[in-house]
This record gives C-alpha cells, structure tokens and sequence, in this order.
C-alpha cells in the first residue's frame, strides 16, 4: 500500500511541478519539507498539491477522501510537514476509507 500512496503522491508533485514551470519545484523525497518553515511551498502551491493527491487517489484507486479538515489540522503530530509525513497520513486515511467501505458492505 505504501508504494501506491507514495507513487500517487509523486505523481501530484509532478503535476504540481508542471503548473509552477519555471517556480518553486517540490523535489520528490521522503524529507522533503512542505508546510515547515523555508519549506518555500506556498500556500497556493500546498493546496494545489492536496487536490492533486486527492485526484489521483479518485483515478488510481476509486477513492473520494478529503485530506484536509478540521480533524487533520488538529492532529498533535503535523502530518504535512515532509512528504514522508504526507504520505503516512494519506495512507492512513486511505486505509480508515477502505476499511470504512468494507463494513458498509
């Protein structure tokens, strides 16, 4: 599941990367630091990303989340902090979704 998440995430950062051509460019790396300060991500770009991350868990693997909402922004342990974080937390919604989904059944 981890390599799902992290190859949907990748491909978010890369459609970000093509909308900023020639702008700040996210490096696709488990350190790589987001909402941190001198990350150089803005506010803009973040949110352009989540959306992103959101559209490609809809076309690869079926799945509407929302990843940021009242509950993540509260959550002691930042999850947007380093892509590494990012994708530890989408992979924790994903699996709340899944798992949400095959009780519903």
């Amino acid at each position: 599941m981890r390599d799902d998440i992290l190859s949907v995430i990748f491909a978010a950062i890369d459609e970000v990367n093509e909308q900023s051509a020639g702008g700040f460019q996210i490096q696709k790396d488990l350190e790589t630091p987001l909402l941190a300060r001198g990350s150089g991500l803005d506010s803009l770009a973040f949110v352009n990303l989540i959306v992103a991350i959101e559209g490609q868990l809809e076309t690869r693997m079926g799945l509407s989340v929302v990843l940021v909402d009242e509950d993540s922004m509260s959550l002691q342990e930042a999850p947007f902090r380093t892509v590494g974080s990012l994708a530890s937390y989408v992979e924790a919604v994903v699996a709340r979704q899944s798992a949400a989904t095959q009780t519903a059944d």
